[in-house]
Order: C-alpha cells, then sequence, then structure tokens
C-alpha cells in the first residue's frame, strides 16, 4: 500500500513484493506461477489492481499447491 501511496501502480507494487525480489535473487522456481515453479501464494477476496488494500482480505493460503488450514494454524500457535 505504501508504495502505491508513493506512486507505484498496483501492478508494479505487487511485482516489487513478488516476482522482483525472487528474479534478483535468481530463484528461478519462486515469485511467479508457472509449471514447475513453488505454488506459494494467497488467494485474495477481491483483485488487488483494483484496489491495493485487497492485499489484506486474504481467501486461502497454499504452500507447496496445498491449501494451508489456517484455523488449525491458529490453534496450533495459540498453544505455544
Amino acid at each position: 500500500e505504501l508504495l502505491v501511496t508513493a506512486g507505484l501502480s498496483p501492478l508494479d507494487a505487487i511485482a516489487v513484493a513478488t516476482s522482483r525480489p525472487a528474479l534478483r535473487l535468481r530463484l528461478v522456481d519462486a515469485g511467479r506461477l508457472a509449471p514447475g515453479a513453488r505454488a506459494d501464494f494467497v488467494v485474495l477476496d477481491a483483485n488487488p489492481l483494483d484496489d491495493i488494500t485487497a492485499t489484506r482480505r486474504i481467501a486461502a493460503v497454499y504452500v507447496d499447491g496445498v491449501e494451508v488450514n489456517r484455523a488449525a494454524l491458529r490453534a496450533a500457535l495459540a498453544l505455544e
């Protein structure tokens, strides 16, 4: 959100947070959705290109292509 406030487009702000660092660090299987790439990503309930604050409204989280059970994760973290 701060990057958009500073003048970047939502698309550029998202790229700065995702694909560009992966490219810079030469992480060829990260920062993109493609066959063979790591499938760590979030699903949002709205389009962040229309409203960058949609990045706060996470509908689902996937790690290695498997949906994370967020309720179970929250419960496990509460036990620590």
